[in-house]
């Protein structure tokens, strides 16, 4: 699951353990009643219920609402919510005037892919636009100075923090992966059977 979060998410984590203004700035930041449904619903959609919990039985959207809060700045955060805007009006253009609760669940799917499809294309364009990132401060370095880089994209965010949030939970690790409460020795290569679930860590 590691290699699934960008170095963004990794940066801001660290960025929590940080005392500064614009990291005080941000600890204000909370979701509207609305969009806690709304981003409960789209994790739900990422991680469904199957035969295990699906993330809303995790907490996934408390997760992401503090993991927002308390780890990225007030730029990223102020970006997600932007990006909750954009998925409404996509579902409202999209869906006949109805909100994404409202929309189906084939309807939801549809625009999410839209979503996903926006995300690949910002995440080229500021790939293109800056230059290399210092992975301490996750600033971009110019030859005029240092400027903030641009935010992660939304459904990007989403869907790492989405999996990051369900894994790491009690309900993802002990039902959704192969869990060991009291491991024995540590083994570097073990075989996998068919079908098995990837071991929890």
């Amino acid at each position: 699951m590691g290699g699934a979060l960008s170095a963004p998410t990794m940066i801001a984590m660290l960025e929590g353990c940080k005392s500064n203004t614009a990291t005080e700035a941000a600890t204000s930041f909370a979701l509207s009643t609305d969009y806690k449904s709304l981003v409960a619903e789209i994790a739900e959609i990422i991680v469904p219920k199957t035969t295990t919990p699906g993330a809303k039985e995790a907490g996934v959207g408390p997760f992401i609402e503090m993991m927002l809060k308390d780890c990225y700045s007030a730029a990223q955060q102020e970006h997600f919510v932007k990006g909750l805007d954009a998925l409404e009006e996509e579902s409202k253009k999209s869906n006949g005037g109805k909100k994404f609760l409202e929309s189906t669940p084939e309807q939801q799917t549809a625009v999410l892919k839209k979503c996903e499809a926006a995300a690949n294309d910002e995440a080229k364009k500021n790939e293109s636009a800056k230059k290399m990132v210092d992975s301490e401060t996750g600033l971009t370095k110019e030859t005029k100075g240092k400027t903030e880089a641009p935010p992660t994209p939304f459904f990007k965010i989403m869907k790492e923090l989405t999996l990051l949030g369900y894994f790491t939970s009690e309900v993802g690790c002990k039902q959704a992966l192969a869990y060991v409460e009291v491991p024995g020795k540590y083994e570097g290569c073990v075989k996998m059977t068919p079908g098995q679930k990837a071991w929890a860590l």
